[in-house]
């Protein structure tokens, strides 16, 4: 979670009783005045880039009585092997928007021959993202395979004391350095993930350094149905005693962090608390029998009526009467407003901050706040959880990559007439496997001709498989719908020639009872069947539409993680023309199954049957857990990929003898 009064509160924490008086002094990063060549082992030849030394530095330095800065190096040397990393490596990207925060840029390339060209500073540009933000990029010149580019930058930047660095890439790091330098009396804590390394700490001249160094980081390739990001080495940091103020004393521990949480979400003044009350009697909610029934109808309201602002961070803004007035929150002021509602209701929860499991996880061992990005509510009586932040979610549904990891849940604790909260960490459970499907229902015949099909096709959304569904056509317009419903259609029957279309259950309430979003087509397509002399080919396993394909040239090397357990069902009849036969039914007939322990944890089996001249054809795929270790990779794979050999079935139909 990323709210600026956290973020305050921290700063306050730590400025306390400062006794320094000392200007910002940080130590200026250097480089070799005459550079020369690198030698590279041979093993590296197919690489298209090789990170010769990768140094990143933090620095907190006193600027004042009552303030700390903060200072960001990077420092890189990378090798360039081919005309892929001549494209990577051509424009540095630095993730600041201001003048103001450079301290310092340098760059320069050394080409084979000794030649160096050095950056010109005005081929520093900037340039406008998506999001809206300027960042500046800076064009390294001269480029060429088999030279080096040299580069390093320092700037300024809102001071937070935890944080993560991902120390690998695609490309293989020969040299890695961390390092956090700060005030003596800041005593950092460091951990690595998913690697070893032991950190150092030194004090010199009153200042500590706490730091890991270590070689030969492999290059990682992206692969499918992996945690990229959150398999990737790296270094997670945070402050964990100030010796000037609280000596001895551990800080920001989650305990800390659920109190902070249960007093900053939970607070409003009494003016406010009455507004609340009479929301709550105006819309009927306290006449309601049950507490589901609460909590889904407060949703509903607040989702339908309030608006969401990620970027919304003033007190003023996120404040409850701010809030109520305006019709609008942060992710401060939205929690407040259900925090408020549910309180006066008597509903029982709690607050839950979580990661994203793709990137990175809580860690019940390492308080990295920073890790604890994303705001749930969790209700102990249903044990089941509501994303307040997502209005794209219904209880119980919440964004998969929130969930099957860890989360800090608040938990409520009272003294006399004070309440506050502790932390306990643990796993947020998904809901079961079997209520999130993507199935079809379909009817195909063929024109008295024989040369096209009528394709009569339902498909179900139901669980998480309906959220991306849902959103795509709430907010989307009529004509925005039209072109998804014929994209839709080309995916299952190669054609948009639709004769008849349907949505059923597109309102986004519906999830509250896992109603199916339902998807109903009718299309004419030529596409899926072929003559061959006197045969009839029909395509028949383009019905379940695009099928994923998994081929492993390297050898696997990250676990398995999909966003969430589902099944696919799909049910596919077929009427048989009068006169004809199919010679290869038994083509339909696949069975791909893995069991763990006798357990069967993910599988694709087909089958069928011919009752007169209906061939009826049921598939079942299903992935009950979102984690396969590596060593299931291969039946995971197999399974994958029998859904894609059905997905190729071509069935002939012959005429009868």
């Amino acid at each position: 979670m990323k709210t600026p009064h956290l973020l305050t509160l921290t700063v306050a924490l730590l400025s306390a009783q400062y006794l320094y008086a000392q200007a910002p002094n940080i130590e200026p990063e250097k480089w070799a005045d005459k550079p020369v060549m690198h030698s590279l082992d041979n093993k590296y030849a197919k690489e298209s880039a090789v990170v010769l030394f990768d140094k990143r530095k933090i620095e907190f330095v006193d600027e004042s009585k009552e303030l700390v800065a903060e200072y960001y190096t990077l420092h890189k040397i990378v090798r360039i092997i081919d005309d892929r990393g001549i494209e990577y490596y051509n424009k540095i990207y630095l993730g600041i928007t201001e003048n103001a925060d450079i301290v310092q840029i340098k760059g320069r390339t050394i080409l084979p021959g000794g030649k160096i060209i050095e950056l010109d500073k005005n081929n520093i540009k900037d340039i406008k993202e998506q999001d809206g933000n300027v960042y500046k990029i800076f064009a390294m010149e001269g480029l060429e395979k088999g030279c080096e580019v040299e580069f390093y930058y320092t700037y300024k930047r809102p001071v937070s004391y935890f944080g993560r660095e991902t120390v690998q890439g695609n490309a293989p790091e020969l040299e890695t350095t961390f390092q956090i330098v700060a005030p003596d009396r800041l005593r950092f804590d460091i951990k690595p993930y998913n690697f070893d390394v032991t950190p150092t700490d030194t004090v010199i001249n009153s200042r500590r350094t706490a730091q890991c160094t270590f070689k030969e980081t492999a290059g990682v390739d992206e692969e499918k149905y992996s945690s990229y990001q959150a398999n990737l080495r790296r270094i997670e940091f945070k402050l964990s005693y100030n010796d000037a103020t609280r000596k001895g004393e551990r800080l920001f521990t989650w305990n800390e962090l659920a109190k902070r949480i249960f007093g900053n979400y939970t607070f409003s003044t009494d003016k406010e608390t009455k507004k609340i009350g009479d929301m709550v009697t105006e819309n009927g909610w306290d006449k309601l029998g049950d507490e589901v029934s609460k909590i889904t109808a407060v949703e509903s309201y607040v989702k339908k009526k309030f608006s969401y602002d990620e970027g919304l961070n003033s007190e003023a803004g996120n404040s409850l009467a701010g809030v109520i007035q305006n019709k609008i929150g942060g992710t401060m002021g939205t929690v407040r407003l259900y925090s408020a509602i549910f309180q006066n209701l008597g509903v029982n929860f709690q607050f839950v901050l979580t990661g994203n499991r793709e990137k990175f996880v809580i860690d019940k061992e390492f308080e990295n706040w920073n890790n604890c990005d994303n705001p749930l509510f969790y209700f102990p009586t249903e044990g089941k959880f509501m994303a307040p932040t997502r209005p794209d979610y219904r209880y119980p549904w919440i964004f998969p990559s929130w969930g099957a990891s860890n989360g800090l849940f608040c938990k409520r604790t009272t003294l006399g007439n004070f309440s506050t909260a502790i932390a306990d960490i643990k796993n947020i459970t998904l809901e079961d496997y079997t209520r999130s499907s993507d199935n079809i229902d379909a009817s195909l015949e063929l024109a008295p001709s024989l040369d096209s099909l009528t394709i009569d096709d339902r498909q179900s959304f139901t669980g998480y498989s309906a959220t991306g569904i849902r959103d795509a056509f709430n907010y989307s317009n009529d004509e925005q719908k039209t072109n998804i419903i014929k994209e839709l259609a080309k995916s299952y029957a190669s054609t948009d020639h639709i004769l008849f279309s349907e949505i059923l259950n597109p309102e986004f309430d519906k999830a509250n009872t896992n109603q199916p979003f339902i998807l109903h087509i009718k299309t004419k397509s030529s596409e899926l069947v072929e003559r061959a002399g006197n045969k009839l080919l029909l395509k028949i396993g383009m019905a379940i539409g695009p099928q994923v394909e998994m081929y492993q040239e390297k050898p696997r090397q990250e676990p398995v993680s999909i966003e969430f357990g589902h099944i696919e069902e799909r049910r596919i009849d077929f009427v048989i023309p009068d006169g004809y036969k199919i010679t290869n039914p038994n083509d339909l007939k696949i069975d791909q199954t893995f069991k763990d322990n006798s357990e069967l944890t993910m599988g694709f089996v087909s089958s069928y049957e011919i009752k007169g001249n209906i061939l009826s054809i049921h598939i079942m795929e299903e992935y009950r857990k979102t984690f396969y270790p590596l060593s299931q990779f291969d039946e995971f794979r197999k399974i994958i990929n029998a859904s894609s050999d059905f997905n190729k079935v071509v069935l002939v139909l012959e005429k009868k003898s």
